[in-house]
């Protein structure tokens, strides 16, 4: 693996520019903890690129594509453990909000706002909390192109249902409690492990067990209690592949659409 001039991290997946202080920090004390790291983070908007690059790269992705397209093409670091509400451990499960109240069958057909259909919160959940796993989406679907737009969607009534990343809602709820208070919980999204912390193929067992290590070590050390606090992080571990493989049993079936 070369130096950490070539090597590129970007934790990109909540974006709120008035956190991004949080990643900074607690970023930094990775790398202080493993010097082949880069010291800063990159922020791309298209973070699909990296992970299929030849590059050396440390990056957070979702775990659909991760068990659908990426499997043979990375390496697992592990996930953090969230601290909101419908998190324990390194699992969670999305939010699945109406823009009216009802149970899940009210919604079966109904119009939904989904940020991308590789999401595993966003659209592989949804169908499986309205409609079960393996099963496919009998309404419309609105593509958003991001959680907080899928909300927006069901504000603006576009939409009358979406599935939210509980990271994100909870970072939503913190920043537009009244958008997010005018909407209902209808249920919520199957038992899956966190967003997955991936590196590049290239890196060797020994680096890949260092990251480990710093990545727990950071997210419990005092002195970066502001940022993980901030970010809804309670810890981090390791975990391979084979954990995220279980997935696939949610796999929708799209000959029906």
């Amino acid at each position: 693996m070369g130096n950490s001039g070539n090597f590129v991290a970007e934790l990109g997946f909540y974006p709120f520019e008035d956190v991004a202080w949080a990643y900074d920090k607690l970023w930094s004390d990775v790398a202080r903890r493993c010097s082949w790291l880069p010291r800063e983070l990159t922020r791309t908007s298209d973070p699909t690129k990296l992970w299929q690059s030849d590059g050396a790269f440390v990056s957070q992705t979702c775990g659909w594509p991760l068990v659908t397209r990426l499997a043979e093409k990375v390496r697992v670091v592990g996930a953090f453990r969230q601290t909101t509400p419908e998190s324990a451990s390194h699992f969670y499960r999305s939010v699945v909000l109406g823009r009216v109240d009802g149970t899940p069958f009210d919604f079966q057909g109904s119009v939904a706002a989904v940020n991308d259909l590789e999401s595993l919160s966003g659209w592989i959940s949804l169908i499986a909390a309205i409609h079960g796993p393996q099963e496919s989406w009998r309404g419309d679907v609105r593509i958003s192109g991001s959680h907080a737009e899928s909300v927006r969607m069901l504000c603006r009534g576009e939409a009358d249902v979406a599935s939210i990343d509980s990271v994100t809602l909870a970072h939503l709820r913190r920043i537009d409690s009244a958008a997010i208070d005018s909407l209902f919980v209808i249920c919520n999204g199957p038992l899956v492990p966190c967003l997955p912390i991936i590196a590049s193929r290239s890196i060797g067992d020994g680096q890949l067990n260092a990251l480990r290590n710093a990545l727990h070590e950071a997210t419990r050390d005092s002195n970066n209690g502001d940022a993980t606090s901030a970010l809804f992080i309670g810890g981090f571990d390791a975990l391979d592949l084979d954990d995220y493989l279980p997935l696939l049993n949610l796999k929708p079936n799209y000959e029906e659409r």
